[in-house]
Formats: structure tokens, sequence, C-alpha cells
């Protein structure tokens, strides 16, 4: 067997030329120095003390809520060259396959493996934040001894149409019958003495066009004084007769609203090459005539499922989604569901096939999505794959030239020292904006496409609740505004939440529950990647008590009026950021703009390394993101035989 290229002394100097100073930029969304790229931006510092990071909350979760500051301050000080000599490795070990990412992808790689595997065959999973999941994560609060969860990004979905042999299926469908999730959860009882009110399951469905009816929503419009304002409840339901829109506005809305498919296609590769050439708000405008008010209103959706607005997502990727111009009305029985921790549901279900023993319990919904993690279990020697936690991979390649290589070496840090893996091959479950500069011989056409792909930031703030008696009292759920000029976000719902086993969150007004701010980043007008830096600046160099006073601010201006006081209604904020949550689905992703799609030469991998992520399907979905990790693991294991 070769020599690993990692038993050769590293210097300092050898790896910050190499990936890491590259690493440290792009997750800060800087330009780095880098011999594939010569664009560079600048951006402030965060701080990464206790005033940026904030409370956590409670249970396994409380020390990872997002990008952490350790993954920051390592990016950091990769960046900065602050490391002191590396050229000694604690340890150099050795596995089968390497899975980099412990997101739905990743682990969905490490399924694939657990089923394929031979007698002996081992497996490495590596992460670089103290939890696995990915943005599949959760938080928890206990609030006057009631436990409550919320998603710390990902959540929400549809219960897919069942299927007899999950092999022959993709995506939901497939994962969905292979974890053996349900098909039948219980929510909450609404009492009918109760004032009526409607709930979303989950914090997407309540912007949906068509499923919004399905629960109370408020629209509120800003007034020309700072203080003033009206709501709207149900305004879709009443033909918006109750806003204070014009004549002229409610007419292109209701237009845009009620507008169901006008394009059919033969093919997906047909309908590609007609609507990926344009965006979302090029299609409304110039192909069906709607004006501003269609688009603006549609970022609404757009920016809170993929990050940016209409002017920025191909017109293919709304054709794929529930909007307005590409898809009939849904059916009225048709609902969404969520997990009470979001998609760290599915993320869980994967872990408890990968290591048994990784959430304590049996093997039981109710106790895989309520049970406690045991994290001693995930690296033991004895796992045929084991998870290593708050590990970040820092230099992936190939031992030699890669189509004669027989290992890939790995370098990762975890609590300050650096370590060495080789490994017969590599699954990368990993955003592009790390793989081209951790993966140190990519080929130029991947680093080519890798280079492509746009992202957006997102922040996800969970605000915990004593009572939620301002909103009963308002007659909504969920609320909507006209998003000004100093405004928290744009939307914020509380959920009626899943009941799960001995967890029984109470749905009543005057007991805990938790508001859901999700934030995107979106400049409309301004080109895709200045959105992406911007936002990323605004999520990295504000403090938690900034973002606060916002969400407090925010409150006051919704609910101050029916009752809301901070002081007296809130037991505690969240924040959950992601610098890179979102690849945003551009006109030209999909290859309609020159008739190939950069994620098609990203996955054909090379060598021994293969590539797997959410990313690649353009609408990072759970499914989808499985499928990738499942296809990339195989190729991996191909790349062995």
């Amino acid at each position: 067997m070769k020599k690993p290229a990692f038993a050769r002394n590293i210097t300092r100097r050898d790896f910050l030329n190499g990936t890491s100073i590259g690493m440290g930029g792009m997750l800060l969304g800087l330009g780095a120095p880098n011999s594939r790229s010569s664009t560079s931006t600048q951006a402030p510092r965060p701080s990464l003390g206790p005033d940026w990071y904030g409370y956590g909350g409670v249970g396994d979760y409380r020390s990872s809520h997002g990008n952490t500051p350790e993954v920051v301050a390592n990016a950091h000080r990769l960046r900065d060259q602050g490391y002191p000599r590396f050229d000694q490795l604690e340890s150099v070990e050795e596995y089968d396959y390497v899975i980099v990412g412990s997101g739905i992808a990743g682990l969905s790689a490490g399924l694939e493996f657990t089923k394929k595997r031979k007698d002996g065959q081992t497996c490495l999973m590596l992460d670089n934040h103290p939890i696995f999941g990915g943005e599949a994560k959760e938080n928890e609060f206990n609030v006057g001894g009631t436990r409550m969860i919320a998603p710390q990004g990902a959540n929400g979905f549809f219960i897919p149409e069942a299927v007899d042999d999950p092999a022959t299926a993709s995506g939901d469908a497939r994962y969905y019958a292979e974890l053996g999730l349900p098909r039948e959860y219980q929510l909450g009882d609404w009492p009918e003495t109760q004032k009526p009110l409607k709930f979303c399951a989950d914090n997407f469905g309540y912007l949906v066009r068509g499923l919004q009816e399905n629960t109370s929503v408020g629209h509120f419009f800003n007034g020309e004084q700072p203080e003033g304002g009206t709501w709207a409840i149900d305004m879709w339901e009443k033909q918006l007769k109750n806003t204070p829109l014009s004549k002229a506005e409610r007419e292109t809305l209701l237009g845009w609203y009620h507008t169901g498919a006008t394009r059919k296609y033969a093919s997906e590769a047909e309908a590609i090459a007609d609507l990926d050439t344009m965006s979302y708000k090029e299609f409304l405008e110039k192909e069906l005539g709607f004006g501003p008010e269609a688009a603006a209103y549609g970022d609404m959706f757009l920016a809170s499922a993929n990050g940016l607005g209409s002017d920025a997502h191909s017109a293919y990727a709304a054709y794929k989604l529930p909007m307005p111009g590409f898809m009939d009305m849904p059916p009225p029985e048709l609902r969404r569901s969520s997990f009470p921790g979001g998609n760290s549901g599915f993320a869980r279900h994967f872990l408890k096939k990968l290591i048994p023993a990784g959430i304590e319990g049996k093997d039981r919904f109710e106790d895989i999505i309520t049970g406690r993690i045991n994290f001693q279990a995930l690296d033991r020697p004895d796992n045929p794959l084991r998870m290593r936690l708050s590990a970040t991979v820092l230099s992936v390649e190939h031992d030699g030239p890669p189509d004669s290589s027989d290992g890939v070496t790995l370098v990762y840090i975890r609590d300050g020292k650096f370590y060495g893996v080789r490994a017969k091959a590599v699954v990368m479950a990993t955003g592009s904006w790390i793989n081209r500069h951790v993966v140190k011989d990519l080929p130029d056409d991947i680093d080519d496409a890798c280079s492509t792909f746009q992202y957006a930031p997102f922040l996800v703030a969970n605000v915990a609740l004593n009572n939620w008696r301002f909103l009963h009292d308002l007659g909504i759920s969920a609320a909507i505004w006209d998003r000004v000029d100093g405004d928290f976000g744009y939307t914020c719902n509380i959920r009626n939440s899943m009941q799960v086993g001995d967890y029984q969150p109470p749905l009543d007004p005057d007991k805990p529950i938790v508001l859901s701010f999700y934030k995107p980043f979106y400049y409309p007008g301004l080109d895709i990647a200045e959105q992406g830096t911007k936002g990323r600046i605004e999520l990295l160099s504000t403090s938690y008590s900034d973002y606060e006073r916002q969400i407090y601010a925010q409150m006051m201006k919704l609910f101050g009026s029916s009752g809301f006081n901070a002081q007296r209604d809130v037991a505690g904020v969240i924040l959950n950021r992601w610098g890179h949550a979102y690849s945003v689905p551009y006109p030209g992703f999909y290859g309609g703009k020159g008739g190939i799609a950069p994620r098609d030469v990203i996955r054909k991998g090379y060598g021994r390394i293969a590539f797997g992520h959410s990313e690649l399907d353009g609408l990072q979905h759970y499914g989808p993101a499985a499928d990738e990790g499942r296809r990339a693991m195989t190729q991996a294991l191909l790349k062995t035989v």
C-alpha cells in the first residue's frame, strides 16, 4: 500500500496555502486567497462570544443551534493563519469509507453503507457540529416545567403515497417507507368552547397558496406613522376586501393567486429548456403580464423556501413548487405535517437505523422522536459505522493521481488537535462552497461547476412564550406583514405541535408555546451573489442582544395593541443562524442556459471521491437530499469493487 500523503510532515504554511484559508473565507462569505479564484470581498469579523451566540435552550441540542461559534472561530483562525505548527498528527486511522457531513444526505449515505457493506468493512462519519442533522436539528425549552420543542431549520412535509417496495421508489416515498414512519399523527385538540382558530402544523404551510385558508392568518399593513397599522384577518378568504390595498393592487394579487397551470410540457427536459432561462419574476411580468405586486408577494414563500425572492429564482424552480402560474390550487384536504423538532425527526430515524444505541429507547416512533441521544454510543470502536462530531475536515486528497490512487487521505481538527484518516473512498456530503476549498485535488471542471452555486443565509428565531393570549385575542395563529425598513423578518407563527408519547404540548392561549420567526435575507434588485454576501454580513455581525431587541420591537409593533408584554410573556429566545442555508436555484441552475447543469458535472465525482448534498437537487428537501447521499455512496462502493 502506498504511503499516505499525510504521513509526511505537514507544515503550517503547507496547510494554510492549501484549503484552510479558502474554507474560512467561504464560511463567512468572504473571498479567499485561492489559486482557483481571483475575486474577493470584505466583511466585518463577527463577535464570537456569548453576545453573538446567545441562549441555546435545554436538552441535547443546547450547544448546537445554527452555526456554532466554534465552527466560525475555526474558520477565522484558519483564514488569519492563527494556528501554531501542526506537522505532527495525533493519530492516523484507516477505514474503508469516510462520509464528510452528517446532514440528511450524509446520513442516507451511511444507511446505504450499512445495507451494502461486506463483512469487516468500516465507515467513519465526520461532522463539524456538536450534533448530527445539518439544518435538520431542533431547539428545546423548559417553560415552567413544560417541555417545548421547535425546529432549528428544515421542517414540514406532505405524507407521500405509500409504496410496497421502497427499493423501487425514490425521494420522500422511498425514505418515508424505509424509515418506518407512521401515516397518522395526533395533534392537539382545540376546544369548541374557545374562539374558532385554525392552526398550521408546520412553519411553512401558512405561506403556501391554497393552504393559507387552513390557518388563521393575519396580515399586518403598516400605516403612514410608525405606530400605525391595520390587521386583515384571513384576507384571501375575503378576497382582499378587508385590506387597505388599492383596487388595482387587489386585482393583480387576486389574479396571480388564482392563476392555475399555464404551461404544460411533454418532458422535464422541455420544461427546463423553456423555463430555466428566466426568473419567476420575469415569467410573471413578461409572460403573464402581472404587475410587480404579484412577484413581491411570491417573494415571501420563495425566500422562506429557498432563501431569495422571485427575481433570483429560476422559473423552472417555481414550476416545481406550488407557485401560481404553474400549478392549480391544491385540494382542500391537503395538509402539511411536522415533527416536534421539524426534520430532525427524519435525521433521528436515520441515526437509529445506523447506530441503534445512538438514541435511548426502543425502535419505535415515540422513543426515536423524544428520546435522549446517547453520544457515547456514536463512536464506539465496535460499530461498523462510527460517527465523530465536532470534527472539522480541513483537507481531502487522493493518495496519488486520482485515476490510479488506491486511497484518499483526510485531515481534520477536533478539540484543537489534528488527526489523519485514510479511506478507500470518500463521500463529500457537504456543500460546494466548502468542497472546492477542502478537496485539494479537485479537477477544474468540478471546481468550475462548484463555483457557479449561489447561497443565501437564513435565521430561525424560536421565541418561547409563557402564554399567547395576545394572538388569541387577535384571532390568529400566524402573522404576515408588509416589510419596511427596521422590521425583523416578515412572518411568524405558532404550530399545533405533534403529540408524541409523553410529549404532549398544550394548545391553550394561557399556556406555553413557541412562536417561530423564519427570517430570510433577500434584497430584490441586487445581483444574486451580492444578496448572499450582504445577508451573511448582517447575519454574522449582529449580536444576540441586538436581534433580541429587534424581535421584541417587532412583536410590540404587531401585538402590543392586543396585550403583548415581552417581560411577562417571553420565556426565552434561541437564534439559529445558517450562513449558507440555501443553494439558490437561479436561472440556468438546471442547464436551461447553455444546456449543461453544473450539478450534473459534480454528480459524476472523480477518482475515489463522490459528492452528494441536498443543494444538488436545487429545491432542498429531505427526500431528494437522501437520494443524493445514496447515489454518492453507491458510487463510492463501486469505486472499491
